[in-house]
Formats: C-alpha cells, sequence, structure tokens
C-alpha cells in the first residue's frame, strides 16, 4: 500500500569504519522522523549496519542476485540478504541498468527478493537520447512490464522513478515532469495486472534530490517519498530531506 518512504542510497562509498561512525550518529537525527527510512550501505558494510542501524530505520541492499544458493561464485543471494536482516533491495538502479543489466534479470531478481519476503525497490526511468526523442513511455512501460512478469502483488512492492539523464549530470527535472512520468507510471502498471488497487503500490522519485528541492517533489500526487544518493551521506543531510513538511499521500478508494 502507498506510504511515505524515503531511500538513501550510498552507492560505492564508506568503508566498514566510516559505516559504524555514521549509524553511531544516526540515532541523534532518527530519533523525531515520522516517515520510514531505508539506508542501503554497501555489500561489506551490510554486516556492520545491521549490529548498528537504529530501530526505527531499515536496512536495504543496493543490488541482489538474479540466482539462488549454489556455486555461483561473487553471487550474493536474497537469502543471504534476508538472513542479516535486510527488509528491502535496490532492483534495476540506472546505473546496474548502464552497466548492461536486462529487463529479463532485473525480473528474476524482483522475484527473488518477493520469495524471501524481502520487499524490491524496482527502479525504471529512461536516458538522455530517450528523453530528448519522447521516448520516456515507451521505454518505461517496456521496463515495466517485463519487469513485473509473473508478480501478482504488486501492491507490496516500490516502484522508483529514475530519470539516468539527471542523476549526477547537473540536469534539473521539473517537479511537473515528473508527475506527468509517476501518473503514467501507476497507470500502467494497473494495466499490466488488471487490478483496481494495483495503482496503491509506493512510488519514489530519485534524482538530484536535495533539502532545497525535496518538497516540490513530494508534494506531487503521485510521489510517495524520494531515493537519495550523495545526499544520505551524512545523517545531517538526509534528515533534512526525510523532516520535510509536506501533505501526506493516501490510497486510491477505485
Amino acid at each position: 500500500m502507498r506510504r511515505t518512504l524515503f531511500v538513501g542510497n550510498w552507492k560505492a562509498n564508506k568503508t566498514i569504519a566510516e559505516t559504524e561512525e555514521y549509524f553511531s550518529q544516526l540515532p541523534m537525527y532518527a530519533a523525531g522522523w515520522q516517515s520510514e527510512v531505508v539506508i542501503t550501505p554497501s555489500f561489506l558494510s551490510l554486516d556492520m549496519a545491521a549490529r548498528k542501524i537504529t530501530p526505527n530505520v531499515k536496512l536495504g541492499a543496493q543490488d541482489v542476485s538474479h540466482l539462488g544458493m549454489g556455486a555461483y561464485s561473487g553471487e550474493i543471494p536474497a537469502a543471504l540478504l534476508k538472513s542479516i536482516g535486510v527488509k528491502y533491495c535496490i532492483v534495476g538502479h540506472v546505473e546496474r541498468r548502464a552497466m548492461g543489466e536486462t529487463n529479463d534479470r532485473i525480473n528474476l531478481k524482483v522475484k527473488n527478493c518477493i520469495d524471501h519476503g524481502i520487499v524490491p525497490i524496482l527502479c525504471v526511468g529512461e536516458n538522455l537520447a530517450e528523453y530528448e526523442s519522447n521516448k520516456a513511455h515507451d521505454v518505461i512501460e517496456r521496463q515495466l512490464r517485463e519487469g513485473l512478469v509473473g508478480v501478482r502483488d504488486v501492491e507490496n512492492i516500490v516502484i522508483a522513478y529514475q530519470p539516468s539523464w539527471s542523476i549526477g549530470t547537473g540536469h534539473q527535472v521539473p517537479p511537473e515532469y515528473v508527475g506527468i512520468i509517476a501518473e503514467f507510471i501507476r497507470k500502467a502498471v494497473k494495466n499490466f495486472t488488471g487490478h483496481a488497487t494495483a495503482v496503491n503500490f509506493t512510488l519514489l522519485y530519485g534524482g538530484a534530490i536535495s533539502a532545497s528541492n525535496a518538497q516540490a517533489f513530494l508534494e506531487t500526487p503521485d510521489v510517495d517519498g524520494l531515493m537519495v544518493g550523495g545526499t544520505s551521506l551524512k545523517p545531517s543531510s538526509l534528515s533534512e530531506i526525510v523532516s520535510t513538511k509536506f501533505k501526506i499521500k493516501k490510497s486510491y478508494l477505485e
């Protein structure tokens, strides 16, 4: 169901010692948070984070294997993530897609997460060339359709809209445009499933988020929360965003 959610994605940052320092500082900021917050450290820091994370913050992973347990050197299966307390997992991040990750593989990862009780955060979004050639809707529709094959309980997953041309590029995406795409995503998912209540999944926006623009995106009717990159690397900066005042969204009645 729709809920307010903030995801801090550390990407390939922070040593284990720096992770420990981060979580030692976090409680003084997290004590007043009213929204659900997920922090996704690197794989090597997950165990430290699991032992130090404050009770009202959830642990997330930045990726998961498309395979299960077995002779798969270097892979991180969903079962292992679950065993250390991971509750959420980012799947299909724009940076992973840029490395060649396909919709078919992303779909396997989504289903692996669901099978092990981990909430997948499915990322979708167009690149700059696709945006400039007005192909965003087609690209996102295909990413959703192929990424959600065989997924029935769509209300209990999270979808994040990430236009890659706004991540680390300096390009600013107008909130009005995000609103148009977010509405399209909800309608597309509903059409795939054939269930009216499918529109009630949690939808995030991620792309150059800061304390100065967070409110504008959060006020967009179809956006429930934010995926935050570099700004989440300091507890104080993340807290500024999580503490943003805006009208909490309710689930659709249809």
